[in-house]
């Protein structure tokens, strides 16, 4: 079966990330079932998902890994989102970019390799949830099964080596004031100014925080997003209650904790509570060699991202971990497409480096 049949099949799979990913699972499963992988599955009976986990001979020196959810198509798609059409050198369908296509770029790779006479063997591991909250990493992680030395994740980099990413820090805020009549403010405790005040002063804080630079990221500082606030139910009265959702993205790893510590510090002066949702380290390849090796293979210099992935939640495995995969970039859009000859060039690159380290 070729990529276009294999990707074709993947999308047809509806696996937004409010389904279940069961079916596209047992495809996958029965396709390197029949190539003699090792098949695994680690469920989660709450959510009706599974991550997949394969192995194919001793002492796996490498892992590709990838997840089956998509966004959801949302209400712009001109074509069907689950029919795959080609045209030219674009192939459209939802997930064909973000990452149905290097997965199937790797299933059409691992199709011609003979592992028989391989010293090293090779784990996939493709997990749920990854567009959300990333509870299938999370799940699988606890199993302690993953025990490897290398790591691709096959996200869409236009088949750029990407050997690092920003951790992120995610919070949801809430400032609570006094509820009176908007004809006389003075009488209550306006929430909304609260968040507003806070912001201000949150700002002041990171202007320092900016100060720390990380050149392999670009920019090559943390940045800070007020993404969502929500307060008040009438114009008229003053509001009792405001929500706000603040993002950070990270370039080094001792920034998490004093963010929060800092975030902790100035709501307490506005009796604010904080959440804390995502709490995620930045991420390097420090291996040089693994590094020379893919950008050999790949003929292309290796640079960063500001997103994180499910590597991100590796531990010590992400200091040897490097995300490549197939392109353009053109995840989280309507009529999402990726490009055939990227695909193609993608399965041989997936070939080279499986029998490589292998």
């Amino acid at each position: 079966m070729n990529i276009e049949k294999i990707l074709e099949r993947l999308i047809k799979f509806n696996t937004v990330e409010d389904k279940d990913n069961n079916e596209i699972v047992k495809w996958i499963a029965n396709f390197l079932c029949l190539l003699g992988f090792k098949i695994e599955l680690v469920e989660n009976k709450e959510s009706n998902k599974a991550s997949l986990f394969v192995t194919i001979g001793s002492k796996p020196a490498l892992t590709f890994l990838g997840h089956t959810d998509t966004i959801s198509a949302g209400e712009n798609w001109t074509i069907d989102p689950f029919a795959m059409k080609i045209d030219g050198d674009k192939i459209y369908g939802l997930g064909s970019s973000d990452m149905k296509g290097g997965i199937a770029s790797l299933l059409s790779a691992v199709s011609q390799i003979n592992f028989k006479n391989c010293k090293n063997g090779f784990n996939l591991l493709l997990t749920y949830d990854e567009e959300t909250n990333f509870e299938g990493i999370t799940d699988f992680m606890k199993t302690e099964k993953i025990n490897t030395e290398y790591v691709i994740v096959g996200e869409p980099t236009n088949l750029e080596p990407m050997i690092a990413s920003k951790g992120i820090l995610s919070f949801v805020i809430n400032f609570y004031g006094k509820e009176c009549h908007g004809s006389e403010p003075e009488k209550g405790l306006n929430a909304i100014i609260l968040a507003c005040d806070f912001i201000k002063e949150i700002q002041e804080y990171f202007a320092g925080v900016k100060d720390y630079k990380n050149d392999i990221f670009s920019p090559n500082y943390t940045t800070i997003n007020f993404g969502k606030i929500k307060g008040g139910d009438a114009v008229n009265k003053v509001p009792a209650e405001c929500v706000l959702e603040v993002e950070c993205r990270t370039v080094a790893e001792k920034q998490n904790k004093k963010i929060i510590e800092n975030f902790l510090k100035i709501a307490k002066k506005y009796n604010a509570r904080v959440e804390t949702k995502f709490s995620v380290l930045p991420v390097q390849c420090d291996d040089e060699n693994f590094i020379s090796d893919i950008e050999k293979i790949t003929g292309n210099k290796s640079g960063s991202v500001n997103y994180f992935t499910d590597g991100s939640f590796l531990g010590k495995m992400a200091s040897k971990m490097i995300i490549l995969g197939p392109g353009p970039f053109n995840a989280h859009k309507a009529n999402e497409w990726v490009s055939k000859k990227s695909l193609h060039e993608t399965e041989k690159i997936y070939k080279k480096i499986i029998e490589k380290y292998l």
